[in-house]
């Protein structure tokens, strides 16, 4: 369920994915397995943000998704200024225990898995 919100002038809308994923990014050689925040828009463009499930690092993408073939299209966002004020946006929704919530979340998930694998 979205929820629409005006933070600091900017129109956003939270909570626009349904249900969770890990989704795997890579930088150069390296790997991180990540958890899926939100998918969320601030003034009409969409962004994803990703939790590394070893490190505790928050990534910011621009979000693009193609319904017509299932792709996702993640994209740096190059411009440090805008990263930064979307980073800030995002934290006012995004607090630290709603953050710690959601990989109790996963963990929990995770763990039912594994017992349903035995």
């Amino acid at each position: 369920m979205t929820e629409k919100l005006n933070l600091h002038g900017h129109e956003v809308e939270f909570g626009k994915n349904q249900g969770k994923a890990i989704i795997e990014i890579g930088f150069d050689e390296n790997t991180d397995q990540c958890y899926l925040i939100d998918i969320f828009t601030v003034d009409e463009t969409d962004y994803v943000a990703l939790l590394s499930s070893d490190s505790s690092q928050i990534y910011l993408f621009y979000y693009n998704d193609s319904f017509d073939n299932d792709d996702i299209n993640l994209e740096i966002i190059d411009d440090e200024e805008e990263l930064d004020e979307v980073f800030h946006i995002f934290s006012h929704y995004w607090d630290e225990e709603a953050l710690d919530n959601l990989v109790d979340d996963y963990e929990s998930d995770m763990d039912e898995d594994e017992m349903i694998d035995e």
